[in-house]
């Protein structure tokens, strides 16, 4: 259920933006520079990471996931942040989807940050 709420949640543009605004400081930023260097809004970055995880990700990694995250106080911004970190770490434009899941399987949803908002 968190990850069909995280989808369904994050694939509107405004919302996106606005938990991107949450997640809040250098990570923020950092999207909101990959945005513009791939000509879009942070809101439509975030919204195409998360349709190419929807429609890419399989039975396994959703449950990494959904594991990863489950134990979170904020499981929903853990999981955007995870799945963004993935983009930002291999510099993709969203549609790259099988290179943005990549990362996220092979560090085994490993990240520990803090939640700013």
């Amino acid at each position: 259920m968190l990850i069909a709420d995280l989808i369904h949640s994050c694939s509107n543009e405004k919302v996106a933006e606005a938990a991107l605004c949450c997640l809040g400081g250098r990570f923020a930023e950092n999207v909101n520079v990959a945005a513009r260097e791939k000509g879009v809004s942070a809101g439509a970055f975030v919204v195409g990471v998360i349709h190419d995880f929807a429609h890419h990700a399989d039975a396994s990694t959703r449950e990494s996931l959904r594991e990863k995250i489950v134990s979170d106080d904020q499981p929903l911004l853990e999981g955007l942040r995870t799945l963004l970190e993935g983009a930002l770490r291999e510099s993709l434009m969203p549609g790259d989807a099988a290179l943005v899941l990549a990362p996220i399987m092979r560090t085994n949803l490993a990240y520990s940050g803090q939640h700013l908002c």
